[in-house]
Formats: structure tokens, C-alpha cells, sequence
């Protein structure tokens, strides 16, 4: 019973749907980088990469455990480790506080 629980938590964890999209999320902090489109990473400004929403979109990101949100933009594309729906920019991690730890489990709503 417990390891069927467990399985099902675990993916509901990694299923999107019409409300959003619920699993682990990591930032990435690399100065000077370029996103897919060609131009300039912002690190001053919240920003995520994720797989396949519009560039440009904007999401609510909030930290599962802490409920600290933020809103973000689209601006790449990634995460490519498995298991991973989102890297946040540095900006994002600070006003989520996972500057420390790197990785959180969150929700992600698009919210335009």
C-alpha cells in the first residue's frame, strides 16, 4: 500500500495539466550566457528555461515546501537533466530561497 502511494505521488509529480505543471526545479547562474534565441540571458530580472512553453510567456513559480513564489519569463529553453521542469535564473532562485539548496519541488502556472 505504501510503495503504490508512493508511486502515485510520484507521478502526479511530473504530470502537467490545464492547471500547470507540478515537479523539481533547479537554477542555473552562468554570467554571459546566451539563450536559444540568440540573445542575452537576464540574471537581474526573474526568468526560467523550461521544455516546451512559449518564449516569452509568463509563469507563477512557487516553492512547494516554503510557498515563497515568483512571477517569471520564459526566456530559454532547458532543463536538460532528467526529472527536472524548470531552471530558474538566479533572480528567480533568490525571491524563491533556493540559492542555497539549487533544487525545490514547485508548481508552474502560466499566467499569460
Amino acid at each position: 500500500m505504501k510503495a503504490l502511494l508512493i508511486t502515485s505521488v510520484l507521478m502526479v509529480l511530473c504530470q502537467s495539466n490545464a492547471q500547470g505543471q507540478i515537479g523539481v526545479a533547479s537554477w542555473y547562474g552562468a554570467e554571459n550566457s546566451v539563450s536559444c534565441t540568440g540573445k542575452r540571458l537576464h540574471h537581474n530580472r526573474p526568468a526560467l528555461a523550461h521544455k516546451t512553453l512559449k518564449i516569452g510567456s509568463y509563469v507563477k513559480i512557487t516553492d512547494l515546501k516554503t510557498k515563497k513564489s515568483v512571477i517569471a519569463v520564459v526566456e530559454d529553453r532547458g532543463p536538460y537533466i532528467k526529472g527536472r521542469i524548470a531552471d530558474v535564473n538566479k533572480a528567480a532562485a533568490k525571491k524563491l530561497g533556493i540559492l542555497e539548496k539549487g533544487i525545490t519541488k514547485v508548481s508552474i502556472v502560466k499566467i499569460k
